[in-house]
């Protein structure tokens, strides 16, 4: 006999997670690891089959994404606007926590969201040292920028002071990431593999990596969506719209753009693919959204298969 789903929706904040009804107990917990151990025990005593879907809200979420995969209960997380648009075509205006936690049950229930697996130990870090990477390198930009007219000599000292320190701070943040590398030999082959890839090097790989964690386990359609690399139709009747990206995490667009551009320069497979691309009248920034791509869906095929090569 087929077990019955039960779509349980989770609205998320800093202290409780709202539940969708799915039995006749509370429907808050606290966002902490014994409220969601609580949850937990809740949802494993149900005779039907429980599949759990919340929204991404900004970090709050990543306890129960954690917590709930390793339980081996199956667990989505989607984007809020996606679920915002599919209450409002549903006439559902109001937005209340407990609203939003059944929009989101019925959004699972309709839409079937794809479940996440439980990620490796080092993924957490890896993507918190890349995100404070990542933000140190705005504020040296920033910086940099500051000196451009040249200030006062007294602050323009303190602004180059501190962009050596900001430049200290990266180089410890690349330390560390080289270290967690040598801890996970699983980690390290994946970085090797993709740092094969002509221009792939080791931010832009653990990036793909710690961004991108279904790489392996998706469609080469699927990860370039994701990155928010697939240029998507805007036609109608008789109008042919412009072709654009949209969406995506732009974390990975961010740590490929530059890749792309050494790879254009030095390597001439990709120079082969810009170079036709332009002379198809596309403008250059196209062309490189198109190699990135084209990177992607290569990361996605080397993580897919051990023994796929490069040729």
């Amino acid at each position: 006999m087929n077990r019955k789903t039960v779509h349980i929706g989770i609205d998320v904040s800093k202290d409780t997670l709202d539940l969708s009804p799915f039995d006749q107990k509370p429907l808050c917990v606290k966002n902490t690891s014994a409220g969601i151990s609580s949850l937990i025990a809740r949802i494993k005593a149900l005779p039907d089959k429980a599949v759990i879907c919340c929204e991404a809200s900004g970090g709050y979420e990543k306890l129960l994404l954690a917590m709930l995969p390793a339980a081996e209960i199956e667990t989505a997380c989607v984007n809020a606007r996606r679920v915002r648009c599919y209450a409002e075509s549903k006439g559902i205006l109001a937005k209340t926590d407990k609203i939003d936690a059944r929009v989101i049950a019925m959004f699972s229930e309709n839409n079937k969201p794809r479940t996440i697996e439980s990620l490796p130990k080092w993924h957490e870090e890896m993507k918190s040292l890349l995100i404070r990477r990542e933000e140190l390198h705005q504020m040296r930009k920033a910086e940099k920028c500051r000196l451009d007219p040249v200030p006062h000599a007294a602050v323009a000292d303190l602004i180059r002071e501190h962009i050596i320190h900001l430049g200290v701070c990266i180089r410890n943040i690349e330390r560390e990431i080289r270290k967690l590398m040598e801890k996970d030999n699983d980690l390290a082959e994946k970085v090797k593999r993709l740092s094969s890839v002509n221009s792939i090097g080791l931010i832009a790989a653990t990036s793909l990596l710690a961004y991108l964690p279904e790489l392996g386990s998706i469609t080469d359609n699927q990860a370039a969506a994701l990155a928010g690399l697939v240029p998507y139709n805007r036609d109608s009747g008789t109008k042919k719209g412009k072709r654009v990206v949209h969406g995506g995490r732009m974390r990975i667009r961010n740590a490929l753009y530059m890749p792309a551009v050494c790879a254009i320069r030095r390597n001439h497979v990709w120079r082969e693919v810009y170079q036709r691309l332009v002379a198809k009248g596309k403008p250059g920034k196209v062309a490189i959204t198109a190699v990135m791509r084209k990177m992607v869906v290569l990361a996605n095929r080397l993580m897919a298969d051990p023994t796929f090569q490069i040729s």
